[in-house]
């Protein structure tokens, strides 16, 4: 092999080394934020970062998913959601 094929190779080899780093780093702090955000806010970010529109708020039709089960689940984060809605002096205490 030539010199300039061998330093092309190692130049190849460290921008690889690099990328994969920053994959590394990048799969980390998502990894965080999912940790850190409620699943409404998740949605945004993942929307955010696939390049798609943002919806008008954590209620908007884009997010409904069709089904005639309710879960007690549901009902509880929606009851909490319209509360802070109505009450925002109140959030972050």
């Amino acid at each position: 092999m030539t010199d300039e094929l061998l330093d092309r190779i190692a130049h190849l080899e460290a921008k690889a080394e690099a990328l994969q780093e920053a994959l590394l780093r990048r799969s980390d702090e998502l990894r965080r934020i999912q940790e850190h955000v409620c699943p409404s806010d998740l949605v945004v970010v993942s929307r955010v970062c696939a390049g798609l529109p943002l919806a008008k708020g954590a209620y908007d039709p884009a997010f409904w998913r069709e089904t005639i089960d309710v879960t007690e689940a549901e009902i509880e984060s929606t009851l909490e959601d319209l509360w802070l809605a109505v009450t925002p002096a109140t959030r972050g205490r």
